[in-house]
Formats: C-alpha cells, structure tokens, sequence
C-alpha cells in the first residue's frame, strides 16, 4: 500500500470497503493499525481517513488504593479501502 495525497487521479476502482485499524493510544499508532489492516487485505490505497477519539472507561482495582474508576483518550481510525482494477 502506498501513501499519496490523490491515489485516484486516472485509476478506476474494482472495489471499496470501509476498514477499522484499531483503538490506539496516540493518532501514531492509530494510523498504524489502520495501515496493518488496509495491507492485510490487500488494498491499494486507503482514501477518506477520519481519527476519532473516544473515552475509554475502566475499573482498577489494586490491593492497597481499592477501586478506582479511570477515563482515558483512545484514538480510532477509519477509511475507505480500494481495489484499483
């Protein structure tokens, strides 16, 4: 998969579908994910990226502190993969 910023100029896509990468901690590791799965599935090109954040919530529970509720920002990454044909 290559990175460009118009994979489409002259090509005419076969196929396309939306694709997830992953929750990430940093938009980094994010477009990682994201860039791991395009590839997985054999895409040429991922067009239409949009990072999203959300809160990721969680009880911690530790011997001495107790319970404990904690928020913290996760990054997610979508897109649309396509197929050139």
């Amino acid at each position: 998969m290559t990175t460009t910023d118009s994979p489409l100029t002259g090509r005419e896509i076969a196929l396309s579908w939306l694709i997830w990468g992953a929750e990430a901690h940093d938009l980094t590791g994010a477009y990682a994910h994201l860039e791991a799965m395009a590839a997985s599935q054999e895409a040429d090109a991922v067009v239409a990226v949009r990072f999203v954040t959300a809160s990721d919530t969680y009880t911690r529970n530790g011997f001495l502190t107790g319970e404990s509720i904690e928020t913290r920002t996760v990054y997610q990454a979508y897109g649309t993969a396509v197929r050139y044909a």
